[in-house]
């Protein structure tokens, strides 16, 4: 079986258009993407800070 770009790896249905816009590098389809979780690989960003200032900041905004 060939799979093509806009074809989705787990069941075979097409991609829909607009979730490759928005996702252009996904192999799965909304519906698997819902069954199954998303295949996409997103890298965690550290805020920057330590949590104990981030603390003293959230702190300082509420009060």
């Amino acid at each position: 079986m060939i799979f093509f770009f806009h074809t989705c790896l787990k069941c075979g249905r097409q991609i829909n258009p607009e979730r490759l816009q928005v996702l252009p590098e996904t192999r799965i389809c909304k519906e698997c993407a819902e069954k199954l979780g998303t295949d996409m690989i997103f890298h965690r960003t550290e805020v920057g800070m330590d949590p104990d200032t981030y603390k003293d900041l959230l702190g300082a905004i509420r009060s």
